[in-house]
């Protein structure tokens, strides 16, 4: 019977499991409009010509469904990062909000009836979208490398490599900006959906036990589960077995039992 710590953990995962889920039907709805697209090519077409051709339904579902679904994970990846630079953390947060409303937003198909007023409003909200995305992922990554500096940090620990290829985000954007080029507008957009692909799977990877700063993967099991029943043990010994933190360990160890019996019948 499944204990109040897995709904809890299956809680946080559903959320990551949205942003992985949206991003990538967004990324499949994207490259299935550009194949579908006769003469197509991503060297002189911009992404957002995909919304005037054949395809242009799948372009629409594409942005819109990667939005919408990302912004759970926005709000669940900023209580990650608690006691770590608290306004950095919000400005993240809310710009990623916006900004997945953008990119949903321009995802609108167009309507031929109003084309040049909805042009502007495209133009504008796929700035955003662009501009956004790369100020969030800078500032989330300014955060994964900062977190673990922190103290009181008890988030997981984020390779430094995605907070290193996140900030390298800016560079297509500035070329982008300087150039025009609808090629440095993809590199753009795949960097932007390869980052929030890694922070998805880092965050899945990981597991929270509702103890501050414990995380272990699936490997590591064994580990925590021996830890836990020590941590526990000696709780019993000092007659603390019936506080908060002595059923918190009880409900870890449940679950790594259950968690490595299934791993050694497989």
């Amino acid at each position: 019977m499944p204990t109040k710590l897995t709904h809890s953990i299956l809680n946080h995962r559903m959320e990551c499991y949205f942003a992985l889920f949206g991003t990538i039907i967004s990324v499949l709805c994207v490259i299935s409009a550009v194949i579908l697209t006769p003469g197509f090519d991503i060297r002189y077409n911009t992404i957002s010509s995909l919304g005037f051709g054949r395809a242009k339904s799948l372009f629409s579902i594409g942005l819109v469904v990667g939005g919408c679904m990302n912004i759970p994970f926005f709000i669940y990846l900023e209580r990650e990062f608690v006691n770590v630079k608290e306004n950095l953390r919000r400005l993240a947060t809310g710009t990623s909000i916006f900004t997945s409303v953008c990119i949903a937003l321009s995802g609108i198909i167009p309507d031929e009836t109003y084309l040049d007023l909805f042009i502007i409003f495209h133009g504008i909200v796929a700035a955003i979208a662009f501009t956004g995305s790369c100020v969030y992922i800078t500032l989330y990554s300014i955060l994964m490398h900062q977190g673990p500096k922190s103290k009181l940090y008890t988030g997981p620990a984020f390779k430094k490599f995605i907070a290193y290829y996140g900030i390298s985000s800016n560079i297509p954007l500035i070329i982008y900006f300087i150039t025009g080029s609808p090629l440095a507008e993809w590199v753009v957009f795949f960097f932007m959906v390869t980052w929030l692909l890694m922070t998805v799977i880092t965050l899945l990877e990981f597991k929270f036990f509702n103890i501050a700063g414990i995380y272990y993967r699936k490997t590591q099991y064994p580990e925590a589960l021996e830890l836990f029943e020590e941590s526990l043990e000696i709780l019993n010994k000092l007659d603390l077995k019936d506080h908060p933190i002595g059923k918190t360990l009880k409900e870890n160890i449940d679950y790594l039992i259950t968690k490595v019996k299934e791993k050694d019948r497989s």
